[in-house]
């Protein structure tokens, strides 16, 4: 476990020198929450609540929401797919290393690093910009429980559509349509509760929701009972070790197909 945290502590370090990307990211989402702030509260004008939502609940689900996009934004798919387009993958199956784990560490630097230099800056624009309070109980405990399980969901997909690499060489379709998918269907632009509630029902079912309506439910309305937000971590904990034993499963199948040529 030693050396894959060292690969972690490696890609915090990149962070810091590259600095000004994360820099960028954060006046961008600067821009979004001012944007979505009057949005939001031109739908709220004739109305107290929405769908069960305050206004307050709903801005804070949107703003820390935008936040855990970009932190969880680590283009792990990129990543992989460039490195089986380009051979380099072979230098990392000759180390004793196993190679999931090692791309699942060196992206847990970069959500560190986006954390504090997106996410917590964002909580701080939404308290002392917006006057947005956030309120505090059980689910602000869990949320960063559910956070880092929404992470290795996250990571699963992107790994998923890197390795896909192996058989299309290119994984710009690919994960143009898992970012159309998952950012519709996970709640990470509305909360799921402005959805029909036949569509809820079978969203609240698939693994897209876990990463983004899980972590922003517990933390916009952390005053919920225990047996609520048990079942919701239950879900991501069953999602996280089901995708990630058939991702590894999928890898050990598509490496079978590496073609490298050159010398």
């Amino acid at each position: 476990m030693r050396k894959y945290l060292a690969f972690t502590r490696g890609s915090f370090m990149i962070g810091l020198v590259y600095r000004f990307g994360p820099l960028f990211s954060l006046v961008g989402n600067f821009i979004y929450l001012g944007v979505a702030y009057y949005l939001w509260k031109s739908i709220y004008k004739n109305s107290d609540t929405l769908r069960s939502l305050t206004f307050n609940e709903t801005f804070l689900y949107v703003a820390i929401g935008s936040a855990v996009f970009i932190l969880l934004k680590t283009y792990v798919d990129w990543e992989v797919a460039y490195e089986i387009r380009e051979g380099i993958i072979s230098v990392h199956l000759t180390k004793p290393l196993d190679y999931q784990t090692y791309i699942l560490f060196v992206s847990l630097g970069q959500i560190i690093m986006s954390l504090l230099v997106i996410t917590l800056p964002t909580i701080l624009i939404i308290t002392l910009v917006f006057k947005v309070p956030f309120p505090v109980g059980l689910g602000t405990l869990f949320f960063f429980i559910s956070l880092l399980l929404a992470f290795v969901i996250s990571f699963c997909f992107d790994y998923f559509v890197g390795v896909m690499a192996f058989y299309t060489e290119s994984g710009w379709g690919l994960s143009t349509v898992k970012e159309i998918i998952i950012l519709g269907l996970s709640g990470a632009l509305i909360p799921l509760q402005f959805f029909p509630e036949k569509l809820q029902s079978i969203l609240l079912l698939l693994p897209f929701q876990a990463i983004y309506h899980t972590p922003l439910m517990m933390l916009t309305q952390p005053d919920q009972p225990l047996s609520v937000f048990l079942p919701m971590l239950a879900v991501q904990v069953i999602w996280a070790v089901v995708l990630f034993a058939l991702t590894r499963l999928f890898f050990e199948q598509a490496v079978k197909v590496l073609r490298i040529a050159g010398g």
